[in-house]
């Protein structure tokens, strides 16, 4: 098996471990019994606390909070892990490297030619810490939560009904779309006689992206005509009512008293 279908059958594996991930939302864990727009209101509470903080312990704090609230809810420490470092060093690694030795201050090393700063180097790993804690804190909402909850409390929250159907369509086909490549490309080698090169595979590659493309237009277009002829109107109706209980309080006033008390903190009021 070639480099793009090896990579095309992992992205679909994980594709379909997303999409299964609801296991975790049936548990009986801490999270689980939280009230869905409770955790929509901690999650961007804690988020933006999160990326206005210039402390790397506070962060750290944080990121560990993150954990401990993981093994309360019952998730795999060691898989909850992987899914937030596992993308962490390919999109911060682009922004957060360059700015080692771009930022100016007390040299640490050289490398090339250039000259990492002890100031560039601080603000790579704050930033990494960042992005990881926030991305952690994400990832343990939607770990704990089941789609129609998470759609259900973005209508409460009066979240245009255009941003929630794309976001829905989005989670629900790209299951979908990666096996329709995933097939064609067997399908494909199936009628191949002997190994493609290096350019041959790219183009192939290229030619079933393509068709994907095509395919997903034309399946997006016959969707949105078919909810037309339903009724849709760009509208999203709560799937499920929500009745909040003692735990509900309990939590929200535990993301106000953290969210005071790290400002009061971070600014030395305390």
């Amino acid at each position: 098996m070639g480099f793009l279908e090896e990579t095309a059958r992992e992205v679909l594996e994980f594709t379909v471990k997303a999409v299964f991930s609801e296991r975790y939302a049936r548990m009986d864990g801490l999270l689980q019994r939280i009230d869905p727009r409770v955790k929509v209101f901690s999650l961007v509470a804690i988020v933006a606390t999160v990326v206005s903080l210039g402390r790397i312990d506070v962060i750290l704090a944080f990121y560990f909070l993150a954990l401990a609230l993981a093994v309360l809810s019952r998730l795999p420490v060691v898989e909850f892990t992987k899914r937030v470092w596992v993308f962490i060093p390919i999109f911060t690694g682009v922004i957060a490297l360059p700015s080692i030795f771009m930022i100016p201050g007390e040299p640490v090393f050289h490398l090339f030619g250039l000259t990492a700063s002890r100031e560039g180097i601080h603000w790579a790993v704050l930033f990494t810490l960042r992005v990881a804690t926030a991305v952690s804190y994400a990832i343990l909402f939607t770990m704990t939560s089941r789609w129609n909850d998470i759609v259900s409390a973005l209508a409460f929250f009066r979240v245009p009904g255009m941003v929630i159907t794309i976001t829905t369509l989005t989670y629900r086909y790209i299951f979908l779309l990666a096996k329709l490549l995933l097939d064609a490309m067997h399908a494909r080698r199936a009628r191949l006689a002997g190994e493609l090169g290096m350019v041959e595979s790219w183009k192939e590659a290229g030619k079933h992206i393509g068709a994907t493309f095509i395919k997903a237009n034309s399946l997006g277009e016959g969707l949105y005509y078919a909810m037309l002829s339903r009724g849709y109107a760009n509208e999203i109706e709560p799937l499920r009512e929500f009745k909040a209980g003692k735990v509900d309080y309990a939590f929200s006033a535990f993301t106000v008293l953290l969210v005071v008390l790290t400002f009061a903190f971070t600014r030395g009021l305390l």
